[in-house]
């Protein structure tokens, strides 16, 4: 398989191939991948709205800073051969910054469906102008097709799909975003409050839809939970949130059960050093920490094999179908 059946569109989103030719066995996306300053500019000199003063403080505060570096490391450890044959692998990365435009959203769930499961929408308040609306749900559905395309080519094929996410160290209760975020980010930020704050697990498994159907391979699961046990780490178990209609990766997981997992790493333990108001660096060993055992598990999981997902067939398609 080449890049001509996926590809990279740029400002959208980067696929990035890695191992031998042939249709790849593991696709691992990061929905918030846009990650960078220059990412963040980018989208936003495009606008004609009126955004708020200082907002790149919230482009800093809530993107998945370690989510890409972390899906391409595992890629990367998959393709070598270290674990047995090399796996092909893609790494599908969104460019598009969530702080114009979710690509974790459904462009059919409204801002008050989303709120009302504790979710963020899929466009913040401060983005008024239609233009700017019509640009950015363009790009989203841009991304998410393709997105989309990735898990039906690999998970159709039965191999395995992951949807990788970095949130901040503390569970921050803002979820109204308007033309304020970023004095109430700042307030929240200041350490007496911070402190106040729920931690998270250093990582969390997100594994269950609202109403309760498990969506992922219970023996992955099990393999994953030991892997991280083994790092010191306890998982949560969807202790976050659980998979919500509103997102896109409880469509990709309910349409490829049981070939997903999302998973969510804390943003301190893949970061050096953690500031949440700049751009951050990765740190290339903490990264490491998670991607050999996270890599290992997937191997094991492919040789494992299993089932096809509901109605799919696992017989490798002859070639990919054309592009969108």
């Amino acid at each position: 398989m080449t890049a001509t059946f996926l590809p990279s569109q740029p400002g959208i989103v980067d696929v990035l191939f890695h191992g031998p030719p042939g249709l790849p066995r593991v696709v691992l996306e990061a929905p918030h991948g846009a990650t960078t300053f220059a990412d963040f500019t980018a989208v936003r000199d495009r606008l004609a709205s009126r955004l708020p003063a200082d907002l790149e403080a919230f482009f800093f505060v809530n993107t998945d800073v370690g989510s890409f570096e972390l899906c391409d490391a595992i890629a990367a450890i998959l393709a070598s051969g270290r674990l047995g044959e090399p796996v092909a692998t893609v790494v599908v990365r969104s460019r598009i910054p969530r702080t114009f435009i979710d690509c974790n959203r459904s462009a059919g769930m409204s801002a008050a469906e989303l709120g009302a499961g504790g979710l963020t929408g899929l466009l913040p308040e401060y983005v008024v102008d239609d233009g700017d609306r019509t640009l950015l749900h363009a790009m989203h559905g841009q991304y998410v097709a393709t997105a989309e395309r990735a898990f039906a080519l690999v998970c159709g094929a039965g191999g395995i799909g992951v949807s990788m996410h970095s949130y901040a160290p503390r569970s921050v209760g803002i979820t109204t975003i308007d033309s304020d975020i970023v004095r109430a980010l700042r307030a929240a930020y200041e350490p007496e409050t911070y402190a106040q704050w729920p931690e998270r697990p250093g990582v969390d498994l997100i594994h269950t839809a609202t109403d309760g159907t498990l969506l992922t391979d219970p023996d992955l699961l099990q393999d994953v939970r030991t892997a991280l046990r083994e790092l010191g780490i306890t998982p949560g178990e969807s202790a976050t949130y659980k998979l919500h209609p509103g997102t896109t990766g409880e469509a990709l997981a309910r349409r490829h059960t049981p070939r997903v997992l999302c998973v969510e790493v804390r943003r301190d333990l893949l970061a050096q050093p953690f500031d949440p108001f700049a751009e951050m660096v990765i740190a290339p060993a903490k990264v490491a920490r998670f991607a050999a055992p996270l890599a290992a598990c997937l191997a094991r999981a492919l040789q494992r094999g299993g089932p096809p997902p509901p109605g799919q067939s696992q017989e490798t398609p002859t070639a990919p179908p054309e592009a969108p």
